[in-house]
């Protein structure tokens, strides 16, 4: 995630501006969520989080060595989250107090508002995707996979 768009604040981090305006937006840095969202393309809306949050809520959390991260909830646990991004395999331990917003919603490239919290599609897509977890290693590497093909046929053809 990045914080550029608010460089000119006094804020230096997405937690204090979360603290204090209790919003944040901006763009993503990263390839984790897709291909819901897309890295410099797609503009977030973060607000503070507010209680439990729920299985299938994206929480922004400060990881223990400073990074930022915005992931899936696909499990909510007593004491804490399984979290697994959207591109990803790995499954993460999230506790509360490491999640310092979620995401409410995004503008897809910069136009189209999307509402996490009653987009019809988004719902369904947000639940299918986790319901897929167990075979998301299959898409990722034919994704890849295609991805090298590509890349060598344009390469060949230049």
């Amino acid at each position: 995630m990045n914080n550029a768009n608010n460089a000119e604040s006094e804020f230096t981090s997405i937690k204090e501006i979360l603290n204090s305006k209790g919003i944040y937006t901006g763009l993503t840095m990263g390839s984790s969520m897709e291909p819901l969202i897309h890295q410099q393309r797609d503009n977030i809306i973060v607000v503070k989080a507010n209680g439990r949050l729920k299985k299938y809520d994206i929480p922004v959390y400060l990881t223990k060595s400073g990074k930022y991260v915005m992931h899936r909830i696909i499990e909510v646990l007593d004491d804490h989250y399984i979290i697994v991004g959207d591109n990803l395999l790995q499954r993460e331990y999230v506790t509360d107090d490491m999640i310092v917003g979620k995401l409410v919603g995004f503008y897809k490239n910069g136009k189209k508002y999307i509402d996490l919290e009653n987009n019809k599609a988004y719902i369904a897509y947000s639940r299918i995707w986790v319901a897929l977890l167990p075979v998301r290693p299959i898409y990722l590497f034919a994704r890849r996979a295609l991805g090298r093909v590509k890349r060598l046929i344009f390469k060949r053809g230049n």
